[in-house]
Order: structure tokens, then C-alpha cells, then sequence
């Protein structure tokens, strides 16, 4: 039962860095990803579009798009099938665009359960 802990620094245009945990390696479907954004990343990019996949057997998928207000977050394996959970968000209003922000996503047994800004719960719009 060994953890699995991976960070990558910069992977996308706008990402400061992405970090994956997962608690038990026979049990990908359960842990949570963090994405940080670069400062003005939010300002300058839309959609903001974070991703980690493990051939064949993990993907997920967070894509911030500040036009509509939401974060879509998808979870499933990387195998052409399509997401076992999605869940959208809703972003708060954000009166500074120029500083950096984190979002926590959160699964549990394959499922989207939550997601975070900066420490703070994100209300669920549509769950799937």
C-alpha cells in the first residue's frame, strides 16, 4: 500500500505547478490534485486547462473557465472511455485576477467529491 506523490513544475502555460496524491497505489480512483496557477494566469488565459494522465489506467482533467464562472473537473481512465465522474463548480467573484490561485480536487472511488480555491469549498453546480 505505497503512497503516490508527483509534482511537475510548469507544465502548461499558466500552471505554476500540478501535484497529484494518491494514498494507496491500488487505489487510484481516491486522492487529489492540486493545480497552482502562475500570478495573472486567470487575467491572461481562458480556458485554464490542467491535466494528469497515466496510460491506460488514470485521467483527470481540470479546466477553469472564468468566462462562464465555472471549473469542470473530470475523472476516469485513459483509455478512450469516457470520465467516470464530472463535476462543475462554481467560481466566487474574484476582484483580483493578477494574484495566484490553487484549486484542490478531491475523488473518492473513481467520483468527483469536491473542490477548493485557495482553502475554500467550491458549491457544486452539476454533479455526474
Amino acid at each position: 500500500m505505497a503512497e503516490i506523490k508527483s509534482r511537475e513544475q510548469n507544465p502548461v502555460p499558466g500552471i505554476d505547478h500540478s501535484e497529484i496524491h494518491i494514498p494507496d497505489e491500488n487505489n487510484l480512483g481516491t486522492g487529489t490534485f492540486i493545480t497552482v496557477l502562475e500570478p495573472d494566469a486567470m487575467a491572461r488565459i481562458s480556458p485554464i486547462i490542467s491535466t494528469i494522465v497515466n496510460e491506460p489506467v488514470f485521467k483527470l482533467l481540470v479546466n477553469i473557465l472564468l468566462a462562464e464562472n465555472e471549473v469542470t473537473v473530470l475523472i476516469g481512465k485513459a483509455d478512450k472511455s469516457p470520465p467516470l465522474s464530472r463535476a462543475v463548480f462554481k467560481l466566487p467573484d474574484i476582484p483580483d485576477l493578477k494574484k495566484k490561485f490553487r484549486f484542490d480536487a478531491t475523488f473518492s472511488n473513481w467520483k468527483i467529491t469536491a473542490l477548493q480555491m485557495d482553502g475554500e469549498p467550491l458549491k457544486t453546480v452539476r454533479l455526474e
